[in-house]
């Protein structure tokens, strides 16, 4: 792991109770992610209600495909109460230069959330920027740090929950295989994808030389293999076999969850059956925005959440153990983007 660095969330503090004129109980103070309080006030003088177990999980706050730079999109204004949670998961797409998209997440969510961590893996548009991506990354990193802002790509971060377990982020971009289909049409799909694909004509991979659909393939394997590799190396850790020098991740105890951030989807289940991307020639759309990575949620070491982006509309199953969600606001199915959406692990 380079740049992601192990973040502590503060535990929340559960506020005293209040008393209206009568001396009776109103409803608790209730805290957001920005620090402020709120009193829900009752019509009429009511019993305490009986108190709620203790949330024994960490809460994330989860958007993605936010596209602010995005004309035929509405102006997009986070919500004045923001929501109760103890870090932020950005699946990428916030905006058409990773730069950019960081200092709309400075402006917009890290003077607001405080110390909750912010966590992002970035999504195609953050290359669309006409850089080569390396330098775009590489530009994207030095930026986050600064701004305390931790971005993925192909690593971990470790967040400390209250009870001092830990709840380990997977990040990558996750670029797609082209398998969706079989992997005997993948062929077909890249050959479709090298004169249709839009990134193909805005992501420079390096210069004078363009993104290409055989290339997001490989980086596809590579972010498998490592989103694969340190799954295995958290469950092994978690059952007691010790860590070597040369393993991805360190200091997993029992208890610790996983949890994987992508962009791109693991699963054709987040593509909507209404969707008109099934209608493209030879259906070779679909296969640039998912990949089949569900045997992975199957297998011994599948994570506890898998957050994504990169769909049309709003996800949220389950593939065995794993619950995979998505909540993007993309063009078409914004009322279906859920501002305060936040899942517990």
């Amino acid at each position: 792991m380079n740049d992601a660095r192990r973040t502590t969330p503060k535990a929340r503090i559960t506020p005293p109770s209040l008393k209206n004129a009568h001396g009776r109980p109103t409803a608790p103070l209730r805290r957001s992610c920005d620090g402020t309080s709120r009193v829900r006030q009752a019509a009429r003088p009511v019993p305490a209600p009986p108190r709620a177990a203790p949330s024994h999980g960490m809460r994330f706050w989860i958007m993605s495909d936010l596209h602010v730079d995005d004309g035929r999109l509405p102006p997009f204004t986070l919500p004045d109460q923001l929501p109760d949670c103890d870090a932020v998961l950005i699946a990428g797409g916030i905006a058409s230069d990773l730069e950019a998209s960081l200092r709309w997440i400075d402006r917009n969510l890290r003077s607001r959330c405080r110390d909750r961590p912010i966590i992002m893996v970035s999504g195609n548009d953050e290359y669309w920027n006409g850089r080569p991506m390396a330098e775009t990354l590489a530009r994207g990193r030095e930026l986050a740090r600064s701004i305390g802002i931790t971005l993925l790509s192909d690593e971990t971060a470790s967040l400390v929950d209250r009870h001092g377990r830990s709840v380990h982020v997977v990040g990558a971009t996750l670029w797609t295989d082209w398998g969706l289909n079989g992997a005997d049409r993948a062929t077909v799909a890249r050959a479709f994808a090298r004169g249709a694909w839009p990134d193909c004509q805005r992501i420079v991979l390096a210069h004078q030389r363009p993104w290409a659909p055989h290339v997001a393939a490989g980086a596809h394997a590579r972010s498998r293999a490592y989103v694969e590799d340190v799954l295995a190396s958290i469950v092994c850790q978690e059952h007691g076999f010790r860590s070597s020098p040369t393993s991805l991740i360190t200091g997993v105890r029992p208890g610790d969850r996983a949890v994987v951030l992508t962009h791109h989807a693991p699963s054709r289940r987040s593509l909507p059956d209404d969707w008109l991307g099934w209608c493209s020639t030879e259906r070779w759309l679909p296969t640039a925005h998912a990949s089949n990575l569900e045997p992975v949620m199957l297998s011994w070491g599948a994570p506890a959440l898998w957050v994504h982006g990169h769909v049309a509309a709003a996800a949220d199953y389950r593939v065995g153990k794993t619950r995979v969600l998505s909540n993007p606001r993309s063009t078409g199915h914004t009322d279906a983007f859920n501002p305060g959406l936040v899942a517990e692990v």
